[in-house]
């Protein structure tokens, strides 16, 4: 955890110096009886509010999937200036999960702790953050050039595997300090949940030395393919196993397989963002069993990912891969798919992909009573939320792809998708219940 905020803090400072460079903001010294005060309800609280907000259908643990029940919290802390308690110079905002596990309340404690430490660490380095907050509206109020912008911060979580076996949770922290944008950071924490240990990628295996050498050898591949081309910068001069297998929190499991975080500056630019690597369960030689995934057979994959899979059941593995071409300068970008060799691009811009999500692509068993494995491609619309929606595909025998439907947002680890009594594709939470 102090690694992964040691990372975070070199790398918010390094922004923060070339922030207050380019504005030419006179740094002024903050004393100890200058420094920001937090918006208080209670002498040793600095929370502004505190929610708590039950998952939407309403359900008992036992009515849960699992007998696992979430409960959503905020919290958001507020400083203002001690020269003027009217100006806020930070404000931030944390949601977080608290589990419920029927049957199992010393585990889904030892998870909920584990989460708190989470929490705590992150309004603590808000609490100090705030300090030079304090310090630039101080220099702000000396400087005719330039006005103050309140600091902001974001903790948000997004659950990746929620079942017998495993829980999941990937924690993103942005902070907005001045400048032309913010810096985001994304790490996970998994835990056992009948036990309520927190693991690590020692603990999914018998024997590291095999296993560690396992993903090195898949993570390099990976990174060496067409895909990442584009991604990972040479001038960084990172390597896997320092950038991602000894860092402890830039891991989790989905129902995909091992999934592994390269943030901002880690192994690519800012401007390439926030990327991942993606092993399967079938490939993790060594895995212990009683963390493996059994449900229906899903796999994520990078856009530019190649991968032989059988999608319609007739006992053939077909080639198959979707990537987002763009112009020399990242512009105009048009969805490619390929499978066997074939272009099948064209019934893609029939549907007017413009707004492409470059996270992943998968491929999914909607219905384990038909001998199909789908393929979804998700469309962000950040400009027209409403409009964001994922894509789902059919490849059949006769070598024909069949569109069936798109589903509203951005399919995730956590959803399913399911036909409704109509026949038309829904997306549903982990419960089953129809989201939207």
């Amino acid at each position: 955890m102090q690694k992964r905020y040691q990372k975070f803090l070199s790398l918010l400072t390094v922004f923060c110096c070339i922030c207050f460079t380019g504005c030419s903001t006179k740094q002024t010294s903050v004393s100890p009886e200058s420094e920001p005060a937090a918006t208080e309800t209670s002498p040793s609280a600095s929370v502004l509010d505190h929610t708590q907000s039950v998952s939407p259908d309403g359900k008992d643990p036992a009515e849960c999937a699992y007998g696992i029940k979430i409960t959503e919290e905020t919290q958001s802390p507020s400083y203002t200036a001690k020269k003027d308690a009217s100006v806020t110079v930070l404000k931030a905002d944390a949601s977080y999960p608290v589990f419920g596990i029927e049957g199992n309340t010393e585990a889904a404690a030892q998870i909920n702790a584990a989460i708190q430490t989470e929490l705590d660490t992150f309004l603590n380095f808000e609490k100090e953050n705030a300090a030079n907050a304090e310090e630039a509206y101080l220099a702000s109020l000396d400087s005719s050039d330039s006005a103050f912008q309140t600091y902001t911060a974001d903790f948000s979580y997004q659950l990746k595997r929620c079942d017998d076996r495993i829980i999941s949770v990937v924690f993103c922290q942005n902070d907005f300090s001045g400048g032309a944008h913010g810096n985001t950071w994304c790490y996970g924490v998994t835990f056992h949940t009948k036990t309520g240990e927190r693991l690590y990628l020692e603990s999914l295996c018998s024997d590291y030395t095999p296993f560690h050498e396992l993903l090195i050898n898949n993570l390099n591949t990976q990174a060496a393919s067409p895909a990442y081309h584009d991604y990972i910068s040479t001038e960084l001069n990172s390597d896997i196993d320092n950038a991602l297998l000894n860092d402890s929190t830039c891991w989790y499991l989905d129902r995909s397989g091992l999934t592994f975080i390269s943030n901002p500056y880690v192994l690519g630019s800012y401007a390439t963002g926030t990327f991942e690597f993606n092993i399967p369960y079938a490939e993790l030689d060594g895995l212990k069993s009683e963390y493996a995934y059994q449900g229906p057979y899903i796999r994520k994959l990078f856009p530019g990912s190649i991968v032989r899979h059988d999608l319609n059941g007739d006992s053939s593995a077909e080639d198959l891969c979707y990537s987002i071409q763009t112009d020399a300068d990242f512009s105009s970008p048009k969805p490619a798919l390929t499978i066997n060799g074939r272009d099948f691009s064209e019934e893609l811009e029939q549907l007017h992909l413009s707004y492409l999500w470059t996270g992943a692509y998968y491929l999914m068993d909607i219905d384990s009573e038909d001998p199909y494995t789908e393929i979804a491609i998700s469309n962000e619309n950040t400009e027209r939320p409403k409009e964001t929606c994922t894509h789902f595909f059919r490849y059949h025998t006769d070598g024909k792809l069949v569109y069936l439907g798109n589903t509203a947002g951005i399919f995730n680890e956590d959803m399913q998708v399911r036909y409704n009594s109509n026949g038309n594709l829904i997306l549903c939470d982990r419960n089953g219940n129809p989201l939207g």
